[in-house]
């Protein structure tokens, strides 16, 4: 079991755990490939290599590689091009995952500060939250232009307990994706992340986190009074499963 009594501060990832933006980035990818005239992609593509931030997106998407690259000049293009499409879509798609609202009200009741760490910029993700309606629920918001070294690097988490006065075990990370539990796990705070998160078409659970939960909604009952623990075994032994599976493969 997982243990919140010391949690003080929660911080969350944007893109994949508080808010659907696929629709929109795939949008903004292919505005860019047509305009550049190149071919479409794979939708599931663009959604696998989202988590990275935008930069490193957009070198996937022009090399139609994970780990690919693109020259200078042709990224700059891209990138602009990127961004116009992006910006002009307004978040038109953007949506809640269910339960975000209500987690994110009670801990605005409880007065349990919320922080977003995210790979997005800093403007994008203020821009997203406020257009839903819920950026007042957050103290602070810190994007990739904020930080030093963006996820997986620990660089957002100790600003947050920085800004909050706290040690950074008093934080619980709530991610979708192996960056988040990275991160976390550098400065040794617990970690939750949702099934649903972008994270490469990979199971989180082989990312190991302390939990794993099928809805946000489920995070709630860590903070309700007389329950402070999440289950972590499923997660550690869904993890064991898969692997014992891959094995016999």
């Amino acid at each position: 079991m997982l243990s919140v009594d010391g949690v003080k501060a929660v911080c969350f990832e944007l893109d994949g755990t508080l808010v659907d933006t696929a629709a929109d980035i795939r949008y903004a990818a292919e505005e860019m490939l047509k305009d550049i005239g190149l071919p479409c992609l794979n939708a599931e593509h663009v959604s696998d290599w989202m988590g990275d931030g935008t930069d490193k997106l957009i070198h996937r998407i022009l090399s139609r590689q994970i780990d690919g690259s693109v020259p200078d000049p042709i990224f700059r293009l891209g990138s602009a091009l990127f961004l116009k499409a992006y910006q002009r879509r307004q978040h038109a798609t953007a949506t809640l995952y269910e339960g975000v609202e209500s987690l994110l009200r009670q801990l605005t009741r409880k007065k349990i500060p919320a922080v977003l760490v995210t790979n997005q910029s800093t403007f994008h993700a203020n821009e997203i939250l406020t257009v839903l309606g819920i950026r007042n629920h957050f103290s602070s918001v810190l994007g990739r232009d904020a930080l030093q070294e963006p996820k997986p690097s620990p660089d957002g988490l100790l600003e947050a307990a920085l800004l909050l006065g706290l040690k950074p075990e008093q934080l619980l990370m709530v991610g979708g994706s192996v960056n988040d539990v990275n991160a976390a796990r550098a400065v040794g705070c617990p970690v939750v992340c949702v099934n649903y998160g972008y994270n490469y078409g990979v199971d989180i659970r082989f990312s190991a986190p302390d939990s794993v939960v099928t809805s946000i909604s489920d995070i709630a009952t860590c903070f309700d009074s007389g329950k402070s623990k999440v289950n972590a075994s499923r997660a550690r032994h869904a993890a064991r499963k898969l692997k014992s599976v891959n094995e016999k493969r």
